[in-house]
């Protein structure tokens, strides 16, 4: 992302707002520092991106924890600084435009030395506590991840399937952050719980370089049934879609590992049926993936109408769905229980709650009715 237009306007958007607020960067050793900065991290950027290919070991590690570091210090330098830098605006322009008497004298030489601390200190707070956010938040987020057990109540549920265990992983984007080596650790954590069923909703993958070490994890699956999956956005572009699709492929014909795209099948369990139904995430192949409310509605349902298509009636019913917004369509059908992703869980959050709150469903539990949702943060 650094390597393009939209994290390079970043960078020079998260400088012109420190330089707002502490005029001292302004000065060519300040600009000189800065680019200086910038040009490091992009090295390390590209030495992930297109030398490194997921691999692992310390120094990986700090250039991981230096690409991700930048790019969340600037965003929080963005969201915390621009508030604080237009209030500041705003308030001069008022003392301006109330003066009505002359200009004070200039302080006395004895306040000029805590005049230029306070000065220092309030332009350089924002900056700090956006550096130490995204510095913090980076180094917490690739410790690992949680393993959460939730329980779904489900009324009328056939007491063959009372206590049936469902392992997901989702938006694992194995790539320029994320290794192979974390997706092996939380294949043997679905192993070691001894779930019946595993499930992968979507973003597995975003470097196909690391294809085939990705599947050989996923078919490591102790699973009684196995493990299903879905696609996500990232699967679907145009350079990622191909070596995605003929990995699924030829893992399906070891029957451990099955796509689910706009399909359903039916699981047998303690001779107890279990119906399993997985759709497409709304896009185009290689297309847009912000789509408008009613267009990615639109695409929803007719996801649905084929994936449903011949679905037992009154079964107990699955669903898979990388969009979480796929659930009131799912609860129509008689879903008890949809998984989801996508989300991130805002992507910034705080004591493991969401700070943005831009998806109808965001994090964890939702409830229609007798239908259930759980969105997951992400592996």
């Amino acid at each position: 992302m650094l390597l393009y237009l939209p994290g390079i306007l970043l960078a020079l958007l998260a400088f012109g707002v420190t330089a707002g607020l502490w005029p001292a960067v302004r000065s060519r050793k300040g600009f000189a520092a800065f680019v200086g900065t910038a040009l490091v991290i992009h090295g390390a950027w590209f030495l992930i991106t297109h030398v490194l290919h997921g691999a692992s070991g310390p120094l990986v590690f700090v250039l991981r924890v230096l690409a991700g570091a930048w790019t969340v210090s600037c965003l929080a330098c963005v969201l915390l600084g621009a508030p604080v830098l237009l209030a500041r605006t705003v308030m001069r322009l008022a003392r301006r435009l109330s003066r009505r008497s002359p200009a004070p004298e200039a302080p006395p030489p004895a306040l000029s030395s805590q005049v230029d601390r306070r000065a220092f200190l309030q332009g350089a707070a924002v900056p700090a506590v956006a550096v130490l956010a995204g510095t913090g938040g980076t180094v917490n987020g690739m410790k690992g991840f949680v393993v959460r057990n939730e329980t779904v109540l489900v009324p009328g549920l056939d007491r063959a399937l009372d206590g049936f265990r469902i392992g997901q992983i989702s938006d694992v984007h194995v790539g320029a952050y994320v290794d192979v080596g974390h997706l092996g650790r939380a294949i043997d954590a679905l192993n070691d719980s001894g779930a019946d069923l595993h499930v992968m909703t979507g973003d597995l993958i975003d470097d196909v370089v690391l294809v085939r070490d990705t599947f050989a994890h996923l078919e490591r699956t102790r699973a009684k049934h196995g493990m299903l999956a879905i696609l996500g956005n990232h699967e679907k572009r145009r350079s990622t879609l191909r070596a995605v699709m003929g990995a699924y492929d030829e893992a399906a014909s070891r029957d451990r590992l099955r796509l689910l795209v706009d399909r359903h099948v039916l699981l047998r369990h303690n001779e107890a049926p279990l119906q399993v139904v997985g759709v497409d995430y709304p896009m185009r192949v290689g297309g847009r993936n912000g789509l408008p409310a009613s267009e990615r509605n639109t695409l929803m349902r007719n996801s649905a109408d084929v994936a449903f298509a011949g679905a037992g009636n009154g079964l107990t019913t699955l669903c898979l769905s990388h969009h979480p917004d796929f659930f009131p369509i799912a609860a129509e059908r008689g879903v008890a229980l949809t998984l989801a992703g996508h989300t991130h869980g805002g992507q910034v959050a705080y004591d493991g709650r969401p700070i943005v709150s831009s998806y109808r469903y965001m994090l964890g539990r939702y409830r229609q009715g007798d239908s259930h949702l759980y969105v997951s943060g992400g592996t």
